[in-house]
């Protein structure tokens, strides 16, 4: 009987096939091996050869070409498989070597790990923040259905086009006549006294009884307003609060719904709690109130304090709805003509996302991503120069690499392992600095950069910057970032190691040289990227500085200020100089306290004081028609107002106690009022009227006080508060001691008089003069922090180049010192060689930085893009750290002995 060895054996013991036919073929092999054993088998038993093997086939349990087929579909999985495991142990073995490799370099992994970390993480945080204010939709149903219908007055003379609001009756006639809406909704913000229980100001808005339905939003609890209180006026005390005030307020008290709260002094019902984190479209607004329980003045045809807000028809396009409103803007115009102009007003309407940010910060967010931009590509050049000089420290290990066979793809593979792994490192570490960078820009306050550019309702209000967050697109961001660096910056030094030949790794001197010349090119990319970063957060610091060292026309220091309203039927209006007369007295007498005094607007507000129509009693009546280039501000002040605020009376009088209610009326103006109606005549003693039919005799002329800190202060007209009485003023304080820590003794002066009257917006002067600065410091902090982090980088990729050309020039250099060369002449020589790298790249970056920085014209104040005076300070302190960058190498190479230098080649 003959010995047959099993197949499974005779494969354990070889060496598995190298091709996928080669492993084809052995199957077949071993298959015909196996009928032709049992071929034999069976005619041993007696069987004729074709009977034994149609038998042998038979016990195969299919036909022939099945078996070979199912053996070889079998081979080429186990072949799949055999080849992904294999990859995979390579792959393995490679980020083994990579990791092993970094871990013994901890400096360069640290370098490299912390440059991509500040590089992807600030791209990452100011991503967030465009994602967050930009990108996201907004968060409303179907958002892209939303517009916002807004009405103008044209420009006329030297007045621009002016947004203004609508009228009810206006809107009215609008909504009836459209039919390009699906729905609209007027709104307006108002500000309201909570008067049960702690009396507390709060924002709120006016609004249509469909207001939530055109948004797409619904009542968290409760119920929403009736569609039938928008038929007429007089509508039932109706309210719902905001989600944020139901928690606050009302500790989420579940009964809420139908309780009634005193708003105003007025019974409100709650009908229901807004949706979680609404609050309006202006963004503050912790009450919603049926725009139908205003006033019957404040609906009338002269009140013009209405946005309105749709929703189009699905089979409408946003350019269709836009004709059709304008359309029939005309005829509402026509109905309704401009009491305030020649021109008569315009419509149009525009996608809600259009107006969700104000233009100015919506510049500011993509300069800011240029300029992380560059900071970014900087930190890239940086890494890429330090895998350069990794692959150059490496040139043995590739050498012998090569020598035994390894190819080309295989190096590129192994060295882009390593980079890739750098890559992942420094993004898992960019995390902390875009979390960081997040939780900075969100603790921006969006109201102060507001009040600073006067920005207008729109829908400000639905993005803000404290929901700026790292969310899944924002790490999905930093993940692609971090991989894109980690390639494409990893690849040229791997390429570049990896495709030189074995004869040209082992020529030693020429191979360092060669390898400088990348890096120095770098360096010089660097530099180059660098000064425009510089150049323009120079710019912008100074540009900040100009605007901080303005004169603001009056004394911000040490004064504290707030307001004080009375809800509305509280005081009557005859009695309202007496009521702050009284509280006025009670604050003087709070220690510290050197002087209180009474204004109607605040300055650095950011908007002028309520405009007024101004005309001379001489002059002539033009028509009924206003002239919009005769408006004027209006503040209602107490005598020692300017006293208080260190304004200066340049000529005539100021208020005095005598100019009281009943006496002769008077007015003040200041110099840019004067100046603008009266030209070269004195004002003095004439007489004038302030959107009144009262006659004004102005007694004197004051210094300006500017409301925006980089426009000069416009026409304004100061009136005593007696003859004026106006609720609502603000409160000035001057003080001897700190004015944040008198806050609640002032308060409790206050209530002591007024216990129902709210305190609220209180402020030292300090905090709002920076407020009103909030977007030119945001700017320019951001660009200041961007250049000194592309500085530092541009620094230590100049020290790194000289460092590895004093490493590559060693012998040199002991040469050089052996044949009495100075210490201080090799300090020279090697400055001066990372000096020329500077030079080199300072001339590109400064070609660049001119043309660059025009694009923050805008946002200069007093300052032109090409200011010499920011391009020679730049230069200079780009200088001095390339100086110190490449001292510190020269020093080194000054110190090198000759003999160890020449024992090391």
């Amino acid at each position: 009987m003959r010995f047959h060895v099993r197949p499974g054996v005779r494969r354990l013991f070889r060496v598995p096939p190298a091709t996928g036919q080669a492993a084809t073929r052995e199957l077949d092999d071993e298959l015909a091996a196996l009928l032709a054993n049992r071929v034999e088998h069976l005619i041993e038993r007696g069987m004729s050869p074709d009977e034994a093997h149609a038998e042998a086939v038979r016990r195969l349990g299919a036909s022939l070409d099945d078996v070979r087929r199912r053996l070889h579909e079998s081979a080429q999985q186990r072949e799949r498989r055999m080849r992904l495991g294999e990859w995979i142990d390579s792959v393995v073995q490679d980020v083994r070597y990579a990791a092993l490799g970094l871990a013994r370099r901890p400096g360069f992994t640290a370098v490299a790990v912390l440059t991509m970390a500040i590089g992807v993480g600030a791209t990452t945080a100011i991503f967030s923040a465009i994602n967050v204010l930009l990108l996201r939709p907004l968060p409303y149903a179907r958002p892209t259905e939303l517009m916002r219908v807004p009405l103008f007055i044209p420009a006329d003379g030297a007045m621009s086009q002016s947004e203004m609001g609508w009228s009810y009756p206006m809107f009215t006639m609008f909504r009836d006549g459209q039919r390009s809406f699906a729905d609209l909704a007027a709104y307006n913000f108002g500000q309201f006294s909570l008067t049960s229980g702690d009396v507390e100001r709060v924002a709120g808005e006016h609004v249509g009884a469909k207001y939530l339905r055109v948004l797409g939003l619904s009542p968290s609890r409760g119920r929403d307003f009736d569609v039938a209180l928008d038929a007429h006026a007089g509508a039932p005390r109706e309210a719902i609060i905001s989600y944020a005030l139901w928690l606050r307020r009302f500790n989420g008290d579940p009964s809420i719904v139908g309780r009634t709260i005193d708003i105003d002094r007025q019974p409100w019902t709650v009908i229901g709690v807004g949706p979680k984190d609404f609050r309006g479209l202006t963004g503050q607004a912790d009450v919603f109130l049926p725009a139908t329980t205003l006033p019957d003045a404040q609906l009338g045809v002269n009140f013009f304090n209405f946005v309105i807000i749709a929703r189009r028809l699905r089979n409408v396009t946003a350019s269709q709805a836009a004709a059709a409103t304008s359309a029939l803007g005309a005829r509402v115009a026509a109905a309704y003509p401009n009491p305030m102009g020649r021109l008569n007003w315009q419509m149009t309407a525009s996608p809600l996302d259009d107006v969700r940010l104000d233009p100015a910060i919506k510049r500011s967010l993509f300069v800011l991503f240029g300029a992380v931009g560059l900071v970014l590509l900087i930190a890239c050049v940086n890494v890429a120069s330090l895998l350069l000089g990794r692959a150059s420290s490496r040139r043995g290990e590739i050498a012998i690499r090569v020598a035994i066979g390894a190819g080309r793809s295989r190096l590129v593979r192994l060295l882009l392992t390593e980079s890739f792994l750098l890559a992942l490192l420094g993004g898992a570490a960019s995390i902390a600095v875009a979390w960081a960078g997040a939780r900075a820009l969100g603790s921006i306050d969006p109201a102060a950069v507001g009040r600073a550019t006067n920005l207008s309702a729109g829908a400000f209000g639905a993005v803000s910057f404290s929901s700026i967050v790292l969310d899944q697109r924002a790490l999905a961001f930093t993940f692609v970032v971090s991989v894109l660096v980690g390639v494409a910056f990893g690849l040229a030094p791997a390429l570049g190691a990896s495709g030189e030949s074995l004869g040209a790794i082992l020529k030693d001197d020429r191979r360092s040289v060669t390898r400088g010349v990348g890096r120095r090119a770098l360096v010089v990319a660097e530099v180059a990227f660098a000064l425009v970063l510089l150049g323009g957060s120079g710019l912008m610091v100074r540009s900040l500085a100009k605007l901080l060292s303005t004169d603001v026309g009056f004394d911000a220091g040490k004064m504290l200020t707030f307001r004080a309203t009375p809800p509305p039927g509280l005081i009557a209006r005859d009695s309202i100089p007496g009521f702050y007369d009284e509280i006025l007295g009670r604050v003087r007498a709070v220690p510290g306290v050197q002087d209180a005094t009474l204004g109607g607007c605040v300055p650095l507000s950011g908007a002028p004081c309520g405009q007024w129509v101004f005309r001379r009693a001489d002059a002539a009546q033009t028509g009924s028609q206003i002239d919009m280039n005769l408006l004027i501000g209006m503040n209602p002040v107490t005598p020692n107002w300017f006293s208080a605020m260190h304004v200066p009376l340049k000529r005539g009088r100021l208020f005095t106690a005598d100019d009281r209610a009943g006496a002769p009326a008077v007015v003040l103006l200041n110099e840019a009022a004067a100046k603008k109606f009266f030209g070269s005549d004195d004002p003095i003693g004439k007489r004038v009227f302030i959107g009144s039919n009262i006659e004004n005799e102005v007694i004197g002329i004051v210094g300006g006080v500017r409301q925006r800190p980089d426009s000069a202060p416009g026409p304004t007209a100061y009136l005593p508060l007696a003859q004026t009485p106006t609720p609502g003023v603000f409160f000035f304080i001057r003080s001897s001691r700190d004015p944040a820590s008198i806050g609640n003794e002032v308060r409790h002066a206050v209530h002591d008089v007024a216990p129902q009257v709210p305190v609220y917006d209180m402020l030292t002067m300090t905090q709002r003069t920076a407020s009103a600065t909030a977007e030119a410091r945001f700017r320019a902090v951001l660009l200041a922090a961007f250049a000194i982090v592309a500085l530092s980088l541009a620094a230590i990729g100049i020290y790194g180049v000289v460092s590895f050309a004093v490493t590559a020039r060693t012998r040199e250099i002991g040469v050089r010192i052996a044949l009495g060369a100075e210490r201080w002449r090799v300090q020279g020589l090697i400055i001066g060689e990372g000096m020329r790298l500077l030079a080199t790249g300072a001339v590109i970056g400064l070609a660049g930085a001119l043309a660059a920085t025009r694009l923050l014209r805008t946002f200069l104040f007093e300052l032109s893009p090409g200011d010499p005076v920011t391009f020679v300070a730049i230069t200079v302190v780009l200088c001095g750290a390339g100086l110190a960058a490449a001292w510190i190498p020269a020093r080194r190479a000054s110190r090198v002995d000759p003999v160890v230098a020449l024992r090391s080649e």
